[in-house]
Formats: structure tokens, sequence, C-alpha cells
């Protein structure tokens, strides 16, 4: 009974500690890509790269940010985001 309540004591703990790996959230209401309003074009689709949640208004942009992605983090950085 002791071990099992060591065990419950220790997995409670694991899923109170503070999430490591939570992304940075997107603050922005446009695509970084097309600077199109989000939402504008169905739902955002939102990635997270390196931590950081991106979203965008089309696949298609997703694919363009993919192909140069430190440009695009460079945009967010001017921008505040």
């Amino acid at each position: 009974m002791k071990i099992l309540t060591l065990l419950l004591m220790t997995l409670a703990a694991c899923n109170s500690a503070p999430k490591k790996n939570a992304a940075v959230p997107y603050t922005g209401d446009t695509c970084i890509v097309m600077d199109s309003k989000l939402g504008s074009m169905g739902d955002p689709i939102v990635k997270v790269y390196d931590g950081r949640e991106v979203k965008f208004c089309c696949e298609p942009c997703v694919e363009e940010f993919e192909a140069d992605p430190e440009f695009y983090f460079a945009e967010l950085d001017k921008r505040g985001k």
C-alpha cells in the first residue's frame, strides 16, 4: 500500500510540474507569410518550430515559411510576435 501511495504521489507531482517544452504562443492576428487576417481563409494552421508557435492562413504559406524559416523568424522578431 505504501508503494502505491508513493507511486501516486510521484505521478501527481509530475503532472503538476510546469511543461518545459511549451511553445511560445503566436500573438499576432495575421499570417506571417501573406499578412492575411487569420481565419479569412478557413481555420488557421498552427505549427511549432524551435519552441515557437506560428500561425498560417493556408497550407501554401506553411510551405513558403518552411523554405526559409530564418527569414520569417526574423520577421516575427521584428514584429515582436
